[in-house]
């Protein structure tokens, strides 16, 4: 599938709710960005994967997600690439083994890209890079889905689709 055809698609399943909403920053926007609904139309969902993972450079040794939307995607993506997989936690497990980590422990050594599903203030991969870095890890980049809004972060983002060009 071609990214125009993507878009279209993307389009027909209503990624964009016009209804006032509030966004995890606090915020609240005239429209949500549900890239979630994706998950449940596996020819998107896969056709988003392709282009996702093509801007993959490959010295990348894990991908790293956080957060309902990032998960699904980047389990996919790590799949594909047959790359390590890093879910971060906001906060510790208080069970189990606990801390903020679980699939992959990453290393010194690797390099690192998030992947998440919207931007629109950037908390969510801060908070990503901020964990990361307290395991003494560099992050290498983000990729996100759709930027709703261009953000100043720590590492360079690159995104698939800019939200005007949904209207």
């Amino acid at each position: 599938m071609t990214r125009k055809n993507l878009l279209e698609r993307l389009r027909e399943i209503k990624i964009i709710d016009k209804r006032e909403i509030k966004l995890r920053s606090g915020a609240v926007s005239s429209f949500y960005c549900d890239i979630k609904k994706v998950y449940g139309y596996p020819e998107v969902m896969n056709a988003l994967v392709d282009l996702i993972k093509n801007k993959i450079s490959k010295n990348i040794t894990c991908i790293a997600a956080s957060g309902y939307g990032g998960i699904p995607l980047a389990s996919v993506i790590s799949s594909r690439l047959n790359k390590k997989l890093i879910l971060v936690r906001e906060k510790p497990k208080k069970h189990g083994r606990g801390g903020y980590i679980d699939g992959y422990i990453p290393n010194k050594k690797d390099k690192i890209a998030i992947v998440d599903d919207v931007i629109t203030s950037g908390s969510s991969i801060r908070s990503t890079i901020r964990t990361l870095k307290k395991m003494k890890v560099k992050t290498s980049y983000a990729i996100v889905v759709v930027e709703r809004r261009k953000v100043k972060l720590p590492i360079p983002y690159y995104f698939i689709f800019n939200v005007e060009e949904f209207y």
